[in-house]
């Protein structure tokens, strides 16, 4: 009744006229109401008239123009952004807000005042827009969808300059090399690894020249360590000699070493007589094996060899059309021991483990023993049965006839691929504290080796080790490793600059700039979680000091500009970042070395004719199709706009660890952002507070920091921080709002640091989940209440005195589980008051994190381990359902001012519906989602223990009550059957259709096994302009559960891949569904 007198009473007074409002006598919880009412009345209007009219005040969205309201007799306006409130302390209305809510309480607004119902002075509107400075500073506005996940962007990489060289075709004095040694040492102690050296023109960072990593083999890791050992001068001969060890080798193992074909309009030739270009000025480093380690020397024989093999090979008639020539050294036939290869003849029981280049292939291999039975006269025992002989095949495939077809032949060893060993694919790596989920890359220890059997007559023999070749295998993801480390250090460098008191690890900053995409062990998402806390906590100092005059809203605004994605974004691409991110996994099979012809090239389709990319919208783009993870051979490629937001964030994270708030504040100045935090700032902030006349609170103050065990030098910030809005017209016209600012950044980093080194080995998820668990209002309200702060809380509202109280007894009889804070809603004051005597502490110990955290530390409650995290009951269901293949439907309705949320989950036999009611959507669909956790467990069906079929348990007696309608539905009811006007069979699109049917039917989703079947003969599949033939085929089975009706279960065609196969079954799928009248084909 009083709340609808004082509504009246403001819709009929003008202004200067005369009201009287009449209560009961004697009422004193109706005269209560009426003080708050006219008290808050009173704060709002003195607020609006000190609000600071500064132009460049920051908003918290960008719009081009802002709608507003001007009455001309007053000078006064309304805005959409502040219409809401005015209409609320006005009229009754929803608690939800939106743009659209906005505009109609803007016209509102006009509506009343025009009737003359609307007579209040509101809130001045002088402001101009806002002036983007350092951060703010740009002069265009970001564009739409900058900094989020929907857009994609092609952007380039920068080269590395330290693997660049001049070295190309200068050979007269030679040249001066930087060394870097590369040992291995393998955890089967019976393998060996040849050690190599690297030779760079340029010099390595100490950390990046020194330093050990894991590569992963099949059943053994290897450890590499690289050291950097001084200047090493190499001759033009020299040079000469290790160029061709280059070329010969790694395009026999990685590549080819003949081009073109006799099939082909271009004729077959060997490599290194053409003039194809090999060596590239920005790309130019060797690779030699070392004969020792101690004293450092290069293998020069192996060299040496290499050169006389490829004059060998070059001198050869073959693949000329005259017959083969045979040195007179191989004329003795006559010795079964004596095996004859094509540039020499060596005793049989020194040929195993040699090194050997086929002359008619171009392939390296290495000898694994002389089979007794095996000659060129035996069956050839390839797939194809056109072939006779060994002699046969080489007759008719190559045009060689051999001249040793009798001599035994040999059994080599093959593997011309290079694998990526940077990752566990054994499933025993780990990521982050979790296993790497890498089944469907799992390397098979039970595969046979693959053999080679040729006739030693067309080997060619290199004088390299074993070791040396085995080594080279390792060489393309231990240099993969290495410059992504250069990389790491150019932007380093970069950053900071010559600035000698900063020393951040070349780790922290290549982890800073590394995504999940790449499936390294380690990424950017805790450091940019880290980051995220640092930002907000240095702007928020800066804001509050540099602008002692600006209220809580107006700081929270700025804050939240210069933090946001699409500021970070911007400032990312000022500084180039995006050109440093590393998004795509290594690919061995397009590394090449210094000398090697490319085997997998990518041309540049994108119009782009240089490295970097203009920052245009042509180049951006929204289309989900974009194909992220494969670069051109330019280097562009598709990276997601927050990707570089999240990296700016990373690095900030990054120069936080590695050396504290300076360094981090170094990394934010050189980003663009203004956080200088002035001593002379805190110091002026510090003499305005000891200006509060806090004497007659001076019993108040020392019990309060009796209860911190801290004792304030400065009491007036004490002071402010426990002093609420609806007091501060009652002492000196301040509150803790500001305070509260502040400490709510203090918190955050703190809690986020604790977490951040506490819990190493947990994936970035868990680590914000366990953030989010800890850092927000209901857990610093329950911790004010526990430690009794609430006490020393200084403010004038019966309302929220009540609201206290009851928050106070429900403390006190409640858990301290998450889901039970979170079905009650706390006042946010005792939150505020938390952050706000974190804020004043800060201030009075002039910004020591350290000693804030020593005494908050002890005040908060036990900070959540993963063991004991509890997710929101939400997203915990949809998480669930997520796995099983389960959907929920939500729905809402509105029962006066509670909102009331229903749940719908179909399982394959019973569909459950759960409600949950309160003032807000989100706790209301808190509380649905926990009664329907709660009805799954009781079926015996949880995240606990999903290892459960589902199908094989009992069903539940059903339960309902008044206050929570839960129940068990057959679908019995006639559902509007759904219709496909068209079935696209474009590779995704079936399984695409399928899941749409049964996301709108609710039934569970559909469960796929593929079958993988081999054929040493081509097998024809498909159809029409699909057939084709293969070696490999897929066959998928779908099975799809609709309930309370029946199990269908088909199998689809083979198909080449297998996803292709889950097209093929989703299709048969949907025809059966037609068949079944469940579905409509148009």
């Amino acid at each position: 009744m009083v709340h609808d007198n004082v509504q009246q009473w403001r819709r009929v007074c003008q202004s200067g006229s005369p009201c009287v409002m009449m209560i009961e006598r004697g009422n004193e919880k109706e005269r209560e109401r009426v003080c708050d009412i006219i008290r808050s009345e009173h704060s709002m209007n003195n607020n609006a008239r000190k609000r600071d009219h500064d132009p460049r005040v920051v908003k918290a969205c960008n719009v081009e123009e802002t709608e507003s309201y001007r009455v001309e007799a007053t000078g006064d306006s309304v805005t959409a952004d502040s219409s809401i409130s005015l209409i609320r302390r006005d009229c009754p209305a929803d608690n939800s807000s939106s743009v659209s809510k906005q505009l109609l309480c803007l016209e509102t607004s006009k509506t009343l005042h025009q009737m003359g119902s609307l007579t209040y002075h509101v809130p001045p509107n002088n402001e101009a827009p806002p002036k983007k400075k350092s951060s703010e500073n740009t002069e265009e506005s970001p564009p739409p969808g900058a900094g989020t996940t929907k857009r994609k962007e092609l952007h380039g990489t920068t080269p590395i300059r330290a693997v660049s060289g001049t070295w190309g075709d200068k050979l007269d004095d030679g040249i001066d090399f930087y060394s870097y040694r590369i040992s291995f040492k393998c955890s089967d102690v019976d393998v060996a690894f040849s050690s190599f050296v690297l030779l760079l023109e340029s010099k390595l960072d100490d950390d990046v020249a020194n330093f050990e990593m894991e590569l992963y083999l099949v059943s053994k890791v290897v450890n590499c360590n690289v050291s950097s050992c001084g200047k090493l001068h190499l001759n033009a001969e020299q040079i000469a000699k290790g160029k061709c060890f280059h070329e010969l080798f790694f395009n026999g193992i990685f590549a080819k070493l003949y081009v073109g074909s006799r099939y082909s309009s271009e004729p077959r030739k060997f490599l290194l007589e053409t003039d194809i270009q090999l060596w590239n000025s920005s790309y130019m480093y060797f690779l030699l094996p070392l004969e020792s380690l101690d004293p450092f020397k290069i293998s020069w024989k192996e060299i040496d060899s290499c050169a006389s093999v490829i004059e060998f090979v070059k001198k050869s008639s073959f693949p000329k059309a005259e017959k083969p020539s045979v040195d007179s050294i191989m004329t003795d036939s006559g010795s079964t021991n004596i095996i004859h290869f094509a540039n020499r003849s060596v005793h049989k029981d020194d040929v195993t483990k040699m090194v050997v280049l086929t002359i008619h292939t171009g392939k390296i291999y290495s000898v694994h023993e002389v089979p007794q039975d095996i000659t060129a006269h035996s069956p050839f025992d390839g797939d194809t049965p056109i072939y006779s002989s060994f002699e046969n095949y080489f007759k008719k495939k190559y045009e060689i006839d051999l001249v040793y077809p009798g001599q035994n032949m040999l059994r080599l060893k093959q593997s011309h691929r290079a694998h990526n060993l940077l990752v566990d694919f054994n499933g025993e790596g780990v990521l982050h504290g979790k296993k790497i989920k890498t089944d469907s890359c799992k390397v098979n220890t039970d595969k046979q080796r693959c053999f080679a059997c040729l006739p030693p007559e067309l080997l060619v023999i290199i004088d390299a080790r074993i070791d040396v070749v085995k080594s080279l295998y390792l060489l393309p993801s231990l240099m993969h490793r290495l410059e992504s480390l250069m990389l790491a250090s150019q932007l380093r460098e970069e950053i900071t600059g010559r600035v000698t008191n900063i020393h951040i690890s070349i780790s922290l900053i290549l982890e800073a700039i590394t995504t999940l995409r790449c499936h390294e062990s380690f990424s950017m998402e805790r450091l940019e979680l880290l980051g995220d806390s640092v930002l907000k906590y240095a702007v928020s100092c800066d804001l509050y000091l540099r602008y002692p005059k600006k209220d809580e809203g107006q700081l929270s605004s700025r804050r939240s500009w210069q933090v946001c994605n699409s500021t970070l974004y911007n400032l990312g691409i000022g500084c180039r970042l995006q050109s440093y991110i590393r998004d795509i996994p290594f690919d061995p099979t397009r590394w090449t070395a210094p000398g090697q012809l490319p085997m997998r090239p990518c041309p540049c389709d994108h119009g782009v004719e240089a490295i970097e990319v203009p920052i245009d919208a042509e180049y951006h783009t929204e289309d989900p199709k974009a194909f992220f993870g494969k670069s051109c051979d330019m280097g562009h490629r598709w990276l997601g706009s927050k990707t570089i937001s999240d990296c700016v964030e990373a690095l900030v994270g990054a120069y936080f660890v590695g050396g504290g708030l300076t360094s981090a504040l170094h990394c934010i100045k050189w980003l663009g952002i203004s956080c200088e935090l002035d001593p002379s700032h805190i110091i002026e902030a510090i003499i305005n507070a000891s200006l509060h006349v806090y004497t007659p609170k001076l019993d108040v103050l020392r019990g309060l920091e009796s209860k911190l065990g801290y004792e304030f030098a400065v009491k007036g910030l004490l002071l402010e921080a426990i002093t609420h809005a609806s007091s501060q017209d009652q002492g000196g016209g301040y509150s803790y709002q500001r305070l509260e600012f502040l400490g709510d950044s203090v918190l955050d980093l703190l809690i986020t640091r604790y977490l951040f080194k506490t819990h190493s080995d947990i994936d970035p998820g868990e680590l914000t989940d366990l953030r989010s668990a800890s850092v927000n209002n209901e857990n610093f309200a329950y911790a004010a209440v526990r430690r009794n702060l609430h006490a020393y809380l200084q403010y004038c509202s019966g309302t929220l005195q009540t609201q206290i109280s009851n928050y106070v007894k429900f403390v006190a009889t409640s858990s301290t589980d998450t889901n039970s804070l979170q079905t009650k809603k706390s006042p946010k004051a005792l939150g505020d008051l938390f952050e706000s005597i974190a804020g004043a502490i800060l201030l009075d110990t002039k910004l020591d994190l350290d000693e804030v955290w020593r005494i908050y530390e002890l005040l908060l409650p036990p900070i959540v381990t993963p063991e004991k995290l509890e997710l929101p009951p939400y997203r915990e269901l949809r998480e669930f359902c997520d796995s099983k293949g389960y959907f929920v439907k939500d729905r809402y309705r509105s029962n006066g001012d509670v909102v009331i949320a229903e749940l719908r989950l179909q399982l394959e036999d019973a569909l459950l519906i759960a409600e949950g009611s309160a003032n807000t959507r989100k706790v209301a669909r808190g509380q649905a989602a926990l009664k329907m956790l709660s009805r799954l467990e009781k079926r015996g069906i949880s995240r606990k223990n999903q290892g459960h079929d589902e199908k094989n348990i009992e069903v539940a007696a059903n339960t309902s009550t008044v206050t929570e309608r839960l129940m068990e539905e057959a679908l019995t009811s006639k559902t509007e059957i759904p219709v496909l006007k068209s079935l696209n069979t474009k590779k995704g699109a079936p399984r695409a259709s399928l899941y749409e049917v049964c996301m709108k039917m609710q039934w569970p989703m559909p469960v796929f096994t593929s079958f993988e079947q081999k054929s040493k003969f081509p097998i024809e599949i498909g159809e029409g302009a699909n057939r084709r033939t293969a070696l490999i085929i897929f066959e998928s089975r779908i099975s799809l559960t609709i309930p309370n009706y029946a199990v269908i279960e088909l199998m689809g065609e083979p198909r080449a891949d297998k996803k292709s196969s889950f097209d093929s079954a989703a299709i048969l799928m949907l025809y059966e569904l037609q068949k079944h009248g469940k579905l409509k084909i148009e």
